[in-house]
């Protein structure tokens, strides 16, 4: 049987947990013009969440552009321009005159354009191409002259949005100072590292402050979870009680991948004739997960200072009612003075390896937890 647990990979269609809160916010948002972004630890499903929107407003041009792995300024021209004029621009007119619009679009810069074994264009700029504010102005500007001239609404999306200011600082000026005027056109910013997100919109001194609003991404609620897990389970004919569904919703802390990942590997335990019912259970298949990880975690953790290891082993530790402030608690873990426990903190912050919610830290992966807690909080 396949394991119908899907992880790791965009989820769409029977695979996708509700949402469906957010789901219309995202939608009435796109539907209104109104442009926002969202903050989630990475893996947590904003993706699928934003496509997922874009495939329920077929009446809006939908434009997804990932910056993750963009490694230059003029790296991002190209995708840009490339994603932009793709969903905006009919291929199978005349390439003739489409390659003459495409190059009134452009002034200083002069684009090539070729075609993919799929038939899909590719627009490419020679080496150093972009050199100044005006440049990459002119390509910010494309799919709003094109929006105005056919009389259309486009929703344009960027994925890993605080990868900005690594592939060019100034950029990010650049695009408010054009974003600003656009009339036919909202964007969606999506970031997973969550300091650097607050400090592009939420820092007073940032171009994009107040450059539309924020909407929440929570996690799924147990009582989804729990449905959508029975009815997996049910789909292969496997029966699990409701206290591993439990186990499962509980140690994964609602995270999207991780419930997912930790169904699958029960889903296998249990197709291997391992019994659900004997004490140590949990442990086990826990175990199973951990182990293929610990040496990944070691490595992660050798390489931070001796206080965000102690930070770290405190927020795994954290119970619903502790605080890493509260004096008690730092007396417990040796955290260091209040000066020096916030520097560290916001330097894991950075990292990705933590993430603030209702006033308390979380450690943004759930198996990391657990090996930190098996590790050193015994």
């Amino acid at each position: 049987m396949r394991n119908p647990f899907r992880f790791g990979q965009l989820v769409k269609g029977e695979n996708f947990c509700n949402r469906g809160t957010e789901l219309t916010e995202i939608k009435k948002a796109i539907n209104n013009n109104y442009s926002f972004w969202i903050y989630s630890p990475r893996r947590f499903g904003k993706t699928s969440l934003i496509l997922k929107a874009f495939e329920e407003l077929p009446e809006i041009t939908t434009i997804y552009i990932d910056l993750y792995n963009v490694q230059s300024l003029d790296a991002f021209a190209e995708k840009y321009s490339q994603e932009v004029l793709k969903n905006l621009l009919d291929w199978k007119k005349n390439i003739k005159s489409i390659g003459k619009k495409i190059s009134g679009f452009f002034k200083s810069i002069v684009p090539k354009i070729s075609f993919d074994a799929s038939g899909n264009p590719t627009i490419t700029f020679e080496p150093q191409a972009i050199e100044k504010k005006s440049d990459i102005e002119n390509i910010l500007y494309i799919p709003e002259k094109i929006a105005a001239e056919q009389g259309r609404h486009i929703c344009i999306a960027f994925d890993e949005f605080q990868e900005v200011r690594r592939i060019e600082p100034f950029l990010v000026n650049w695009m408010r100072s054009a974003f600003q005027g656009h009339r036919f056109i909202s964007y969606v910013f999506l970031g997973s590292k969550q300091s650097l997100m607050e400090t592009i919109f939420a820092d007073t001194d940032s171009p994009f402050y107040e450059f539309g609003f924020k909407i929440p991404i929570a996690e799924i609620s147990r009582r989804d979870w729990l449905h959508f897990l029975k009815e997996k389970f049910a789909q292969t004919g496997l029966e699990v009680s409701d206290n591993t569904l439990d186990s499962i919703v509980k140690k994964s802390a609602g995270h999207p991948h991780f419930t997912q990942y930790f169904a699958s590997v029960v889903w296998e335990l249990l197709l291997e004739g391992f019994d659900e019912n004997e004490p140590g259970f949990t442990a086990t298949w826990m175990q199973r997960i951990v182990a293929g990880q610990s040496i990944v975690f070691q490595d992660m953790f050798d390489q931070l200072n001796k206080n965000q290891r102690k930070i770290l082993v405190a927020t795994a530790s954290l119970g619903a009612e502790d605080r890493l402030f509260s004096e008690n608690y730092r007396r417990r873990f040796r955290l260091p003075a209040t000066s020096t426990l916030s520097v560290n903190i916001n330097s894991l912050l950075r990292k990705g390896m933590i993430y603030k919610k209702n006033g308390s830290y979380i450690v943004v992966n759930p198996v990391f937890k657990e090996w930190l807690i098996n590790s050193f909080a015994a």
